[in-house]
């Protein structure tokens, strides 16, 4: 990456944290009531669906997680390794139990799940683009969990829909040859679909 490119990525965080920080507690409710109700199509019983809590000023899916749940739907949350950065994922469960990782994030102690186990996989991001590609934080977690996604150009599994407030989106983000392009972007506006593209060069 150049110098050039880390610097707008930096910015643009910068400015994005900004923005959803500021947003008041009563939008910030409404909005995760809106995304759980918008999120309703991709709930089928029995279906395996990945989930996130949020940290900071993310969008929570605490509502979105009890209507799947509602719905009869097997939900998951990402399990961080020891070591790299391949996440799994922990099936929330009544024998399971609560921790907190390295980064203070509560985890979930369940069976465990590969990403391509998962039907549908709803994504934190902090900016996402025109085309449906994300900015997060800059851990690189997600990026290298779903790097397998890229070698396939008709199979997809599990379907990406990322999850964000309104004022995330931009028109485009320093993109990286191993971006991976998601399927959907969920906020408090409604269900957006991208036109599937070649990953970038």
């Amino acid at each position: 990456m150049t110098s050039s490119a880390a610097a707008d990525k930096a910015r643009l965080r910068r400015e994005i944290r900004q923005a959803r920080k500021a947003i008041p507690a009563a939008q910030r409710h409404h909005a995760e009531k809106a995304i759980s109700y918008h999120a309703r199509r991709f709930f089928r019983h029995g279906r395996r669906i990945g989930a996130y809590v949020a940290t900071g000023s993310e969008l929570g899916l605490d509502a979105l997680m009890a209507r799947a749940l509602a719905h009869g739907c097997r939900v998951a949350l990402p399990a961080l390794p020891l070591r790299g950065r391949k996440m799994l994922f922990s099936v929330l469960d009544a024998r399971g139990r609560w921790y907190h990782n390295r980064y203070g994030i509560p985890e979930f102690d369940g069976a465990n799940w590969r990403a391509r186990d998962l039907e549908i996989l709803f994504v934190p991001l902090l900016a996402v683009d025109e085309q449906g590609y994300r900015m997060g934080q800059g851990g690189g977690f997600y990026d290298t969990t779903l790097a397998y996604l890229n070698g396939f150009r008709r199979w997809r599994r599990p379907l990406l829909v990322g999850v964000a407030f309104d004022c995330q989106r931009v028109t485009a983000v320093p993109k990286e040859a191993w971006d991976v392009q998601l399927d959907y972007l969920l906020t408090e506006s409604g269900l957006i679909r991208y036109r599937r593209l070649a990953a970038p060069a």
